[in-house]
């Protein structure tokens, strides 16, 4: 069963979702178990800051995960919130 999420959060997940560099972002996190912002901006070809200011909107969503580890940062994919909002979109269009 579906578990129920809020409109308030789901508002937020879509709202994160609405840029295409979070999108890039997300689909980068969704085909590795962890990378550092810096990995990010790196492949994504955008600066440290813009990586991190996507990132964070992307935590704030409950979207993406991080964990510090010195001085780097690694971030990974909340994988059960996501597909939790897109079945829970899905179910209203069945």
């Amino acid at each position: 069963m579906i578990e129920k999420i809020n409109y308030e959060n789901r508002a937020k997940i879509f709202t994160a979702l609405s840029d295409a560099t979070r999108l890039r972002l997300v689909d980068l996190l969704l085909n590795t178990d962890e990378i550092s912002c810096s990995e990010i901006a790196e492949q994504l070809g955008i600066s440290l800051s813009l990586s991190c200011h996507h990132l964070k909107v992307l935590t704030e969503a409950a979207l993406a995960n991080n964990y510090k580890k010195g001085q780097t940062r690694y971030y990974s994919i909340d994988r059960a919130v996501l597909n939790t909002t897109l079945e829970s979109l899905n179910s209203l269009i069945r």
